[in-house]
């Protein structure tokens, strides 16, 4: 070995060894520092609105793949400044609904009276920006891109191949993935 590249791995050791701890602490401090922050009856509320919309049947639902979790991370991560705060007391809002037209949290209600809600906000919406669309949206999206929905839900095929233009289809057949 010469003396150069010995100096350059000496070098490299010396340095990993002050900087790993820091960057260790630093990644075990909080691994989902943005779920953290947000209250727990909002997740809870979140994740009884995302299992309404996407109930467990032969499959696993919206909250056993986490999809509320989904959701607060997109809103708090991926949401514009201006718009987060509209996502949040929208579900406040219809919450605060829900109390006043059921007497009880959404959380509380019975699966006929969750049903009867989301169809009484689906007949009301008009617009696509509404609070209510956009929970569908973000139901749907993180529901078929986890590993549940996208493993289970659909037709999961790990190394996609030819096509088949012959397959028969019948209200059975899965939809393909090749998400992960």
């Amino acid at each position: 070995m010469q003396r150069r590249e010995a100096l350059k791995k000496a070098a490299l050791i010396i340095g990993s060894i002050t900087i790993a701890p820091e960057l260790i602490a630093k990644a075990m401090a909080d691994p989902y520092p943005t779920l953290s922050r947000q209250p727990a009856d909002r997740l809870v509320l979140l994740a009884e609105m995302a299992d309404t919309i996407l109930p467990d049947t032969d499959t696993p639902g919206a909250k056993a793949a986490k999809v509320h979790e989904y959701i607060a991370v997109i809103v708090e991560n991926c949401f514009p400044p201006d718009r987060r705060p509209a996502f949040w007391s929208g579900l406040e809002a219809t919450e605060k609904r829900c109390i006043a037209q059921h007497s009880r949290s959404f959380a509380d209600c019975s699966a006929a009276e969750r049903m009867a809600f989301f169809q009484m906000l689906e007949a009301e919406q008009k617009n696509g920006d509404s609070f209510w669309r956009q929970l569908k949206g973000l139901t749907i999206s993180g529901y078929f891109t986890s590993e549940i929905g996208a493993t289970q839900a659909l037709n999961y095929d790990p190394i996609p191949g030819g096509w088949i233009p012959d397959m028969l289809i019948n209200e059975n057949t899965k939809a393909w993935t090749p998400v992960f």
